[in-house]
C-alpha cells in the first residue's frame, strides 16, 4: 500500500507510481487550479496568465478581499462563456488522471479543489472512494475522512467543521486516520511559499488526543513548515505534494 495527495494533474509522476505495492491511496486533491509556484493550471486556462499571478501575489499578501474582488470581476466577464471554460477544463483533468488510474488499485477521498460526483462517476472495481470509511488491511484499521476545510475561497470540495467531525465519529478503531487537511497545529498548517498559516482540522486535533490513533496522515499543505509532527503518541505526517516531489509513502515504512 501506498499514499500520494495533492496530485494536482501530475500526469507524468502519476503513470510511474509502482503498481506491485498493492492499492495507492489518495488524499485529494487531483485536479490542478492554480500552481503557486509557477501559475499553472486551470485558472491560468481560463483567465490568463497576468490575472493568475495577481491572484497569486494577493494571497502571499495576505490581501484577501483584494483578492476577491479580483474573483468577482474576473468571473463578471461573460459568466456563461467563463463557466463553460471551467467546466471543460475541470472534467478533461479527471478524464486525464483517471485513465492512468484506471490500471492500478485505487483508495481515493476528496481534498478541497475536487468534484466528488465527477470522481465518484470514475468509480469501479478496483476505483473506490473510502470517504467515511474504516478499512482492515494487512491487520491495520484505516480510517478515511475527506474534504476540505472551509475557507473565504469556497471551493469546491470544502466541507464544514461539523460535516467532518461527524465523519470523525464513525472513525473512532482506526489506528491509522487518513483525511486531507492536517490537524490543527500550526507547523503542519503553515506554509512556506503562500506566506500564511493554511487551513486544519480543529476536531482532528481533538479526536486525535481522544482516540490516539499510531499515525494521522495528510496532505493539503504543500510547503510544510513541518512535514511530521508528534501530539501526545501520534506522529503526524504530510505524505507530500506529490505534483512536486512525486513523493509517496510506503505503508511498510511505517509497520
Amino acid at each position: 500500500m501506498i499514499f500520494i495527495s495533492d496530485v494536482h494533474y501530475q500526469l507524468d509522476y502519476l503513470s510511474t507510481l509502482p503498481k506491485d505495492k498493492g492499492p495507492v491511496v489518495i488524499l485529494g486533491d487531483l485536479i490542478n487550479w492554480i500552481d503557486y509556484r509557477n501559475g499553472e493550471g486551470i485558472a491560468k486556462e481560463v483567465f490568463g496568465s497576468d490575472n493568475v499571478h495577481k491572484l497569486i501575489d494577493l494571497r502571499k499578501q495576505h490581501k484577501f478581499e483584494e483578492r476577491k474582488d479580483l474573483w468577482k470581476n474576473l468571473y463578471s466577464f461573460d459568466p456563461e462563456i467563463i463557466m463553460k471554460k471551467m467546466k471543460e477544463a475541470i472534467e478533461n483533468q479527471y478524464h486525464e488522471v483517471f485513465k492512468i488510474l484506471k490500471s492500478y488499485e485505487v483508495w481515493f477521498i476528496p481534498g478541497n479543489v475536487d468534484d466528488v460526483d465527477i470522481m465518484n462517476s470514475y468509480t469501479a472495481s478496483s476505483i473506490n472512494n473510502v470517504d467515511g470509511l474504516v478499512i482492515e488491511q494487512e491487520g491495520i484499521k484505516f480510517g478515511f475522512a475527506g474534504g476540505g476545510v472551509p475557507t473565504p475561497i469556497n471551493a469546491r470540495g470544502e466541507i464544514s467543521e461539523s460535516e467532518f467531525s461527524k465523519k470523525l465519529s464513525n472513525l473512532n478503531q482506526a489506528e491509522i486516520i487518513c483525511t486531507h487537511a492536517p490537524p490543527y497545529v500550526n507547523e503542519l498548517m503553515t506554509d512556506v511559499i503562500t506566506n500564511k498559516i493554511e487551513q486544519g482540522w480543529k476536531s482532528l486535533l481533538d479526536f486525535i488526543k481522544i482516540n490516539h490513533p499510531k499515525y494521522s496522515l495528510f496532505g493539503d499543505v504543500h510547503q510544510p513548515k513541518a512535514s511530521t509532527w508528534k501530539v501526545n503518541n501520534t506522529t503526524c505526517i504530510n505524505i507530500g505534494y506529490f505534483r512536486a516531489t512525486n513523493q509517496y509513502l510506503e505503508l511498510s515504512s511505517l509497520i
